[in-house]
């Protein structure tokens, strides 16, 4: 019954923490573009700042792309930067990583402009699919814990 209850409040939690981790992204994505526009230091000195002031789920990912960037192995930053995303784990779904490799591809690539206009574009997404889980997770957050609650019964009773 318990591991029951458990896995519901997971899968309910589960969603709350992908917001989280966007919105962490959102963070980091604005502060990224203040380093490029302002601070004019190199990428991988802007993503070693970032990953000092983000949270622990998105974190290792800037920390690890500005060590792969300083060893400069050279691979092109999209694919460091593919590197550093599939070497952490994190709570985004398929279709926020899709985006977020997307995004890879203009790192280091085009001119100050056209970076923050991906940065923008990549921001407007994260915005917008926050506002939609955030909808959605409240009715989803109270299904996954009664299914938990029935489905422990259930087991329980048919165990008995």
């Amino acid at each position: 019954m318990a591991g029951s209850v458990g896995l519901g409040m997971y899968y309910s939690a589960k969603e709350g923490f992908r917001v989280q981790d966007l919105l962490e992204f959102k963070k980091a994505l604005l502060i990224l573009s203040s380093e490029i526009e302002y601070m004019r230091s190199t990428l991988s000195e802007a993503c070693a700042n970032i990953s000092k002031r983000t949270s622990f789920g998105i974190s290792p990912i800037f920390a690890d792309f500005s060590q792969l960037l300083a060893q400069g192995e050279g691979e092109s930053a999209y694919q460091l930067w593919l590197t550093a995303m599939q070497n952490q784990s994190t709570f985004l779904a398929q279709e926020d990583r899709a985006v977020l490799e997307d995004f890879g591809k203009t790192l280091g690539y085009l001119d100050k402009q056209m970076q923050k206009n991906a940065i923008e574009h990549t921001v407007t997404y994260i915005d917008e699919k926050t506002t939609t889980l955030q909808a959605q997770s409240s009715k989803n957050k109270r299904m996954y814990q009664g299914l938990g609650v029935i489905g422990g019964l259930l087991i329980t009773v048919v165990l008995w």
